[in-house]
């Protein structure tokens, strides 16, 4: 397993603190992370990263959360990246039937759930 490339997973937040605190549990569980801090640099960071896993808080700014869905839905990945959504603020209930959403969590979550989430989408994606 120690030869094996970590999963690499794309966290896309504007909050410095959400971002230190996903940053700092992912990488002690296993992973690799990329860091976008809105939704136009997530889409340059999906493209020269290529993630595993996308973790997308709704409220950015320049491109919201569901923009950033549209566009990741238009570059049809196949298979598609999965997405976990973490937000805040925004009611995410009507995400939770959408293709390439994989779960929906307010804020914060706890990293052990949010790491068993991840291994979760990333084995069903294989």
């Amino acid at each position: 397993m120690s030869d094996e490339t970590p999963p690499k997973i794309l966290i896309i937040d504007d909050s410095k603190l959400a971002i230190m605190m996903l940053h700092d549990g992912l990488r002690q569980n296993g992973f690799e992370v990329v860091i976008a801090s809105d939704g136009d640099e997530g889409l340059q960071m999906l493209r020269q990263e290529s993630p595993a896993l996308i973790i997308l808080d709704m409220h950015l700014p320049s491109m919201s959360g569901r923009e950033f869905l549209k566009e990741l839905k238009a570059l049809s990945y196949d298979p598609p990246i999965p997405v976990i959504v973490l937000t805040a603020s925004e009611p995410v209930q009507d995400l939770a039937n959408d293709s390439i959403v994989r779960a929906c969590y307010q804020k914060p979550m706890p990293i052990a759930q949010l790491v068993a989430k991840i291994n979760e989408c990333l084995e069903t994606k294989e």
